[in-house]
């Protein structure tokens, strides 16, 4: 295996859920159980440098769950703290981070009451979770805001930069990058938890959106950000939308990734990926893999781990998510596992050092998110994911 750069329903804890039976929004095909679980190709910044700069991260737990700290992604190089005045995600002292945890209006999807805030310095917390990942630098921080949250609610996370000076000392909200054109309900106010089109094993009603007046009104999709991106940095012919990056601490001290993946724009070449204890059973009938470049995916294969069983099916080259049906169905049952490989090429998404630290439950067999690399490929580590999966259900969320 090969790395090249880019040429161009469960409860949240991650416990067993030993169903009988899919839902009814299972067999639908919608909802998070129908979310593929890959979808990233790159990261992209928005420098909150203005007073009336929002950034809103919406979210939906799928339990109920008590925290203490919500995680999202973030990054000030260029600020006093971190290499000063030689990038330009940061500048100054960093500002002033503000971040408001904010129920959400359940018919028009806007933000509601105000749940918690908090207001700090962002070099402060750049420093706080330095020291606490051991000194690697942070992909995420946090804001502190005690709460309850409902699952299958929908919340969101506003941050804001309250510096009294922001155009000179500011931070940037850094998310994960997929191509507008498949993003599906994540690049619109999507109201409906049985949507089609979700990624990232996310539910369908959680995005990104972005506001220039305050919060007054909310851009969705590729204008969701401080500045357009593109997917492989410039490729206008596809533009990109920023997805969800966060997790959360829980009142007893563990944490937990809501979605802790980002990516490089790199892809990976001949790789495979391990899909550990299904939570569900499930019959696979369809391969997929992403990649955002012309080199194509190659042939898919899935092996059952646990039985030994497998089925290969080559898809149509070409970029994009490219699928094919299997010509023999993969089943699984609730406890094993299976692999997907590729010959040809996909994008990797990442779990960086700091990430690895903050959420040691992702990438293990049971934990929320149970995918890893059975054999890493050069330059990464086991918890980076190939982007391949089989459908069309998730062996992991059942709504």
């Amino acid at each position: 295996m090969t790395l090249l750069p880019a040429c161009g329903g469960g409860n949240d804890d991650g416990n067993p859920h030993l169903a009988g039976g899919s839902s009814a929004l299972a067999l639908a095909a919608g909802g998070k159980a129908a979310s593929i679980p890959i979808g990233i190709e790159n990261v992209n910044d928005s420098p909150l440098k203005a007073a009336n700069y929002r950034a809103l991260l919406r979210f939906v737990p799928s339990s109920t769950i008590t925290i203490d700290r919500f995680y999202f992604g973030f990054k000030l190089r260029g600020a006093n703290c971190w290499d000063a005045n030689n990038a330009g995600y940061g500048a100054g002292d960093g500002g002033l981070l503000r971040g408001s945890l904010v129920q959400i209006n359940p018919t028009t999807g806007l933000p509601a009451t105000v749940i918690a805030t908090e207001t700090v310095n962002a070099c402060t917390r750049h420093n706080e979770a330095k020291a606490e990942f051991n000194d690697a630098t942070p992909v995420l921080a946090w804001v502190n805001t005690p709460a309850t949250l409902q699952g299958g609610t929908m919340y969101a996370l506003i941050v804001s930069n309250a510096h009294a000076n922001p155009a000179a000392h500011f931070f940037s909200f850094n998310m994960p990058l997929a191509d507008t054109a498949l993003t599906g309900p994540h690049a619109r106010n999507e109201l409906s938890a049985a949507a089609t089109g979700a990624l990232l094993s996310l539910d369908p009603r959680e995005h990104v959106a972005w506001s220039e007046d305050s919060g007054t009104s909310w851009r969705y999709g590729s204008a969701n950000g401080q500045y357009r991106s593109y997917m492989n940095d410039n490729d206008t012919a596809h533009p990109a939308t920023r997805l969800p990056q966060y997790g959360f601490r829980l009142s007893n001290g563990t944490t937990l990734g809501g979605q802790p993946y980002y990516a490089y724009s790199t892809d990976c070449v001949g790789c495979t990926v391990a899909y550990a204890n299904a939570r569900y059973a499930r019959t696979f009938t369809e391969l997929g893999g992403f990649i955002a470049s012309g080199i194509g995916v190659g042939t898919l294969t899935i092996r059952n781990t646990s039985t030994g069983a497998q089925s290969a099916c080559t898809p149509p080259q070409g970029y994009g998510f490219r699928k094919c049906t299997l010509p023999t169905a993969v089943s699984v049952a609730v406890g094993q596992s299976y692999t997907v490989s590729s010959t040809g090429a996909v994008e990797i998404m990442k779990m960086d050092y700091s990430q690895r630290l903050l959420f040691p439950q992702v990438g293990t067999a049971n934990g929320k998110f149970r995918a890893y690399q059975p054999n890493p490929a050069p330059g990464t580590n086991s918890r980076d994911v190939p982007s391949l999966w089989a459908g069309p259900l998730s062996p992991y969320f059942d709504s």
